[in-house]
């Protein structure tokens, strides 16, 4: 389970005892409600042992979840150029935590965004609290100065909290984890356009396992 989710747990324990000691049939059921929240919690915030396998030569998913869109665009921020972008779903039944899809080095770190649209929404990408995370390889050769991958970690209209564990300059290993979003949620990946993309709509994909895209 990951370390967060003892916050939660903690917090719905704390509201159950006080409506079962409370007592009253109203309360009584206000407790179990929330005894079943931290139950949910245990299992929402899991985090399971995954043998993750690197390849210098793909793109490995940085969350589990459905793919809902692929398209083409131009992203200045990282890749600097024409690249794709993969849209993951992430339902409250999905492990919630990210990994990095290449080895590289963290090279940008940024939030954006106001708002707390569903994780679904067509402009929750754009206008949804989130953090932007690029990380580069400059060894493989993907063109000048390597390959570099831009994640992007949206929050949701529920808890409406992303965290991050990775710092600017800190050096990532292929399926680290990299940080977790909180009930529901958004996840999208760009690459350069001359990665061979390995996914289609509709498509359910692991973290550190799946393969996004080939080098």
């Amino acid at each position: 389970m990951a370390k967060i989710g003892f916050n939660y747990v903690l917090l719905f324990l704390v509201f159950s005892l006080i409506f079962f000691i409370s007592g009253g049939f109203l309360n009584y059921i206000f407790g179990v409600v929330f005894f079943l929240l931290m139950c949910f919690c245990f299992y929402f915030f899991r985090d399971p042992k995954r043998i993750i396998t690197e390849d210098e030569n793909v793109v490995l998913s940085p969350a589990d979840g459905t793919v809902f869109e692929i398209s083409d665009v131009d992203e200045p921020l990282v890749i600097k150029g024409r690249a794709k972008i993969v849209k993951i779903f992430l339902s409250v039944f999905n492990v919630h935590l990210q990994r990095a899809p290449i080895s590289g080095k963290i090279s940008y770190i940024n939030k954006e965004g106001t708002k707390y649209l569903p994780a679904n929404h067509p402009d929750a990408c754009v206008k949804n609290v989130q953090n932007l995370i690029g990380i580069k390889n400059g060894h493989l050769p993907t063109g000048q100065g390597g390959l570099s991958i831009l994640v992007k970690q949206i929050a949701g209209i529920i808890a409406q909290r992303c965290d991050l564990w990775v710092k600017l300059d800190q050096d990532v290993v292929q399926g680290e984890k990299i940080g977790i979003i909180h009930f529901g949620s958004q996840v999208d990946i760009y690459f350069p356009e001359k990665i061979k993309l390995n996914v289609s709509v509709g498509d359910k994909v692991t973290a550190g396992i799946t393969v996004i895209g080939k080098i």
